[in-house]
């Protein structure tokens, strides 16, 4: 790739967001925060204020304790990512298909806009949700539980994409993360991959509640995951094996070199040689 230089870009832009918008209500409430401590905690705090209209997104520039799974730090400069949280009313449904269908939309966002600006990638799913690039990391999901003022079961999904930063900056992850722009060679508009995620993502969530299996059929196709090594780690400890299968709620088959089949709920998995 040629070198590239990573300029300040502008704030984001509401109205070029809402341009490129096509759902029915998934993002259609939007907050905006140039700075925040955590999305998830302000989209918490919303549903106990006032009533959250479903759907609403909130989206910080820069977080100061942005988490992703396990409680782990989210590293990311200010306005060049997406940090963003989504409220989404899951009372009466599965809300099971939110661990394939976030990580999915993300990913077909990723590849939409890239084409419409000219180029082309591809991009991976590591169970349970995590986004590749060329191995790397390009975006993680956290999907936590609460209710809303009228006690109904409410998802927030929080979201990091690195679109637009420069890994090299950041020695302590440049080995195991990238971005959009790092990997296609220029810079591409965050609204429009924020815009692009939300479309994704209510298609296929109301295809999912459809009883659907498409939206999981897909994710399964894109798990780098299938068929290598890995080192599953959770609350009852270390798994090592290969991986197998997902059942048809997301849960993964592991295969331990006794041949017993051990089936992991959640947790980080770790692939053979890879350190991600």
């Amino acid at each position: 790739m040629d070198e590239m230089s990573f300029e300040t870009l502008p704030l984001f832009s509401k109205p070029h967001y809402s341009w490129s918008l096509k759902t029915d209500y998934v993002g259609r409430r939007f907050q905006y925060r140039p700075y925040t401590e955590s999305t998830q905690d302000d989209a918490r705090n919303m549903l106990t204020r006032w009533r959250t209209p479903n759907g609403t997104i909130i989206l910080a520039e820069s977080q100061s304790a942005g988490r992703g799974r396990a409680g782990r730090a989210w590293v990311s400069p200010p306005d060049v990512n997406l940090h963003f949280t989504l409220s989404l009313t899951v009372e009466g449904f599965d809300a099971r298909p939110l661990a394939y269908v976030t990580p999915l939309a993300i990913a077909e966002a990723i590849e939409d806009v890239a084409k419409v600006k000219g180029g082309q990638l591809k991009a991976d799913l590591k169970w349970p949700n995590d986004v590749q690039l060329k191995g790397k990391k390009v975006a993680g999901v956290l999907i936590e539980f609460t209710e809303n003022q009228d006690g109904e079961a409410t998802a927030l999904i929080g979201a990091g994409v690195n679109v637009n930063f420069d890994p090299d900056e950041f020695p302590e992850i440049s080995d195991i993360a990238t971005s959009m722009a790092d990997e296609l060679g220029f810079e591409v508009p965050r609204e429009e991959v924020l815009a692009a995620f939300a479309n994704h993502f209510e298609d296929l969530w109301e295809e999912a509640k459809s009883g659907s299996r498409r939206p999981f059929e897909a994710w399964k196709a894109r798990l780098i995951t299938l068929g290598a090594q890995v080192t599953a780690t959770g609350a009852e400890g270390a798994i090592a094996g290969t991986a197998v299968d997902v059942n048809d709620d997301g849960t993964l088959v592991i295969e331990t070199p006794d041949g017993a089949r051990v089936t992991v709920e959640a947790g980080d998995v770790t692939l053979s040689g890879s350190g991600i």
